[in-house]
């Protein structure tokens, strides 16, 4: 037999396994993705904590609409995403925020303190203050095991 048939015969044979293998690593690599953590395997005090913290990163960074998306089921059924744009006053003066504590007061309902710093600037003064505050925020799981943000009237 000719070397070069010989040869593209021996290529054939090596890419049909390696196909095999291929294919039999595609579960072992999805399988191991599937088991990556997820907040099932948090508990709810810091499955708040993480989404209180990333629904105000949105806010500082000026994504309302973001971060409506982090309010309760509940509330945005009946609160559609323009009126609830008015209502959201400080973009802009917002620094910082930080989740500094979160509690359940039962297996549907935590309050997370959440530290907020904002930088104020008038045209008389020399420089910008800055100030913070501690708001408390409520949260609720909907039915589907979802946290969400409950605004409360002022």
């Amino acid at each position: 037999m000719n070397i070069k048939i010989m040869t593209m015969i021996m290529r054939v044979a090596c890419l049909q396994r390696f196909k095999w293998l291929a294919l039999l690593a595609i579960p072992l690599i999805v399988g191991g993705c599937a088991m990556a953590p997820h907040d099932e395997a948090m508990s709810d005090q810091e499955i708040v904590a993480k989404r209180a913290q990333e629904r105000w990163g949105l806010l500082i960074e000026g994504r309302v609409e973001s971060a409506y998306e982090y309010l309760s089921t509940g509330y945005r059924q009946v609160t559609p995403f323009p009126h609830y744009q008015k209502t959201v006053k400080g973009v802009g003066i917002w620094k910082s925020a930080e989740v500094s504590e979160v509690s359940c007061e039962s297996a549907e309902v935590c309050t997370a303190m959440v530290d907020i710093r904002v930088v104020i600037r008038y045209p008389l003064m020399k420089g910008p203050i800055e100030t913070g505050n501690q708001i408390k925020e409520k949260w609720v799981k909907d039915g589907d095991g979802n946290w969400g943000f409950l605004p409360t009237m002022n």
